[in-house]
């Protein structure tokens, strides 16, 4: 991938540490998810029925950070957006983020 392929998305002050927002990226909802100075980035719908991530609890204490599914307590890692408890099967898509210049910036994974 090129230096050209990050794309902006938000300002790094418009999410706090320990908060979550949805943003859009070429089309597609994302959800980003702020832990100290790591931020997650994964498709804002879940795989199994389509409901919105960023209405869901997240949890970034522990080992894991996680998302749950508002609708029915699928529940998705955030640093790569694997299913770690159904009823999802399918992952969701997980993009690469930094920090760059005040600004969180996004590209799809390799």
């Amino acid at each position: 991938m090129t230096e050209a392929a990050w794309t902006p998305v938000l300002a790094l002050e418009a999410l706090p540490e320990g908060s979550s927002a949805r943003v859009d990226l070429d089309g597609l909802a994302v959800l980003l998810v702020r832990s100290g100075e790591d931020v997650f980035a994964i498709a804002n719908r879940c795989t199994h029925q389509g409901a919105p991530l960023d209405r869901g609890p997240v949890c970034v204490a522990g080992s894991e950070a996680t998302v749950t599914c508002p609708a029915h307590g699928s529940v998705f890692r955030l640093s790569d957006g694997k299913v770690i408890r159904p009823p999802a099967r399918e992952p969701v898509r997980a993009f690469e983020a930094r920090i760059s210049n005040g600004a969180i910036e996004l590209r799809p994974r390799a």
